[in-house]
C-alpha cells in the first residue's frame, strides 16, 4: 500500500528496487552459518555448492544494482538526493561482495578452523548476519517513512532499529577481539600462512557487521537531512 501512494505521489520510486537490492544481499549473508559449518567439518563438497550459492545471489544482487543505478533518474521528487541513493546502495552491495570474498577464500585455503576458535567464529558470523538482518529491516522502513512524510513515529522507529544495528556491530567488535586472543597462542603450533588467513578471514567477518553499520549510519543520514 506504502509503495503505491509513493508511486503515485512521485512517480516510479527507487526504494523498492533498493528494498529488494538489499534482501537479495541479505540472502548471500544468510548462507555464512552453513558454510562455516560444512568448513570446519571438511565437507568440502557441501562447502563449494553453498559457495557456488552465495556467488549466484551475489551476481543476482549485481544485477538489481544494475538495473536500479540505469533506471534512476538524475532528478527526482525524492526527499533524498540521487547521491545518497547511489551510497546506500553500493554500501548494501558490499555486504554481498565481501560474503562471496570470504567464502571464496575459506573454500580456496580448504580453511578448516582450529577448534579453539571455531565457536567463536560461528557466533561471530550468527552476529554479522543479525547485523545485516537488522540493515535490511531499517531500509525496509523506507516507504513507511516516506509515506508519513517523515513523521516522528516512525523516524523513531527507524533510529530504534540504526541503534540495535550499532550495537550488534560493537558486540562482532567484542567477538573478533576474543578469536585473536586465542590464535595468538595457538600461532606457534599452526602453519604461518594458515594462520595469516584465518586472521584475514576474521578481518572479513567483520567487515561484514561494518558494511551493515555504514547501511544504517546512511539511513542516519537521510533521516538528517
Amino acid at each position: 500500500m506504502a509503495k503505491n501512494i509513493i508511486d503515485g505521489l512521485f512517480g516510479k520510486s527507487p526504494i523498492s528496487p533498493l528494498q529488494k537490492h538489499m534482501t537479495q544481499v541479505h540472502s548471500c549473508i544468510l548462507e555464512l552459518n552453513g558454510f562455516m559449518v560444512a568448513i570446519h567439518v571438511q565437507n568440502w563438497a557441501q562447502a563449494e555448492k553453498i559457495r557456488s550459492d552465495i556467488g549466484a545471489k551475489e551476481g543476482e544482487a549485481d544485477i538489481l544494482k544494475k538495473k536500479l543505478r540505469l533506471s534512476l533518474p538524475s532528478t527526482f521528487m525524492m526527499p533524498f538526493s540521487r547521491r545518497d541513493l547511489l551510497d546506500l546502495l553500493l554500501i548494501q552491495d558490499s555486504i554481498a561482495n565481501i560474503t562471496k570474498d570470504v567464502s571464496g577464500l575459506m573454500i580456496n585455503r580448504k580453511m578448516a578452523l582450529p577448534d579453539e576458535i571455531f565457536d567463536d567464529v560461528i557466533e561471530l558470523t550468527k552476529v554479522c548476519i543479525k547485523t545485516s538482518s537488522m540493515a535490511l529491516k531499517a531500509v525496509n522502513e523506507l516507504d513507511e517513512l516516506l509515506e508519513t512524510a517523515f513523521g516522528s513515529r516512525e523516524r523513531k522507529v527507524i533510529g530504534s532499529i540504526i541503534k540495535d544495528v550499532n550495537k550488534l556491530e560493537s558486540k562482532s567488535d567484542k567477538i573478533q577481539y576474543e578469536i585473536r586472543a586465542k590464535l595468538f597462542p595457538l600461532e606457534s603450533s599452526l602453519p604461518p600462512v594458515d594462520v595469516m588467513f584465518y586472521y584475514r578471514a576474521v578481518e572479513w567477518l567483520g567487515e561484514l557487521a561494518d558494511a551493515a553499520q555504514k547501511v544504517g549510519s546512511r539511513l542516519e543520514v537521510l533521516l538528517a537531512r
